[in-house]
């Protein structure tokens, strides 16, 4: 009896460890294997950003609130800006605290120095 306890514990502790690593890699999110087209509700083209020229930069330095599970930029930054979040534009573009602003702009850009074509491409 004690040794059907006993396996019957292990099979019980392998398969909550199984089942919990496979849920925990099927919950992480990958980047995108594609270009993402990013919005900018109207005011110029939209930005199609490629995850995998941006590999050196931490997922988090863009995606602040991926422990709440918002990864994409238009689940807080909207049109306009609202208490809790300033509209998109301005989250990508304000200087010093912009996304996009803090690597590709300024005195001294820490990525190459863009102009606005370059990521806003009319199609």
């Amino acid at each position: 009896m004690q040794r059907l306890n006993l396996l019957a514990t292990r099979l019980t502790l392998s398969l909550v460890l199984t089942l919990g690593t496979g849920l925990g890699n099927a919950l992480a999110t990958d980047p995108p294997g594609e270009p993402v087209r990013v919005t900018n509700y109207g005011e110029k083209a939209p930005v199609t950003f490629d995850h995998a020229k941006h590999g050196e930069v931490a997922c988090v330095q863009c995606h602040h609130n991926q422990d709440d599970g918002q990864y994409k930029c238009g689940q807080c930054h909207g049109e306009a800006a609202t208490e809790e979040a300033p509209k998109l534009k301005d989250a990508m573009h304000e200087k010093e605290d912009g996304k996009c602003y803090g690597c590709h702009f300024g005195p001294e850009p820490q990525a190459k120095k863009l102009k606005c074509a370059e990521c806003h491409v009319k199609r």
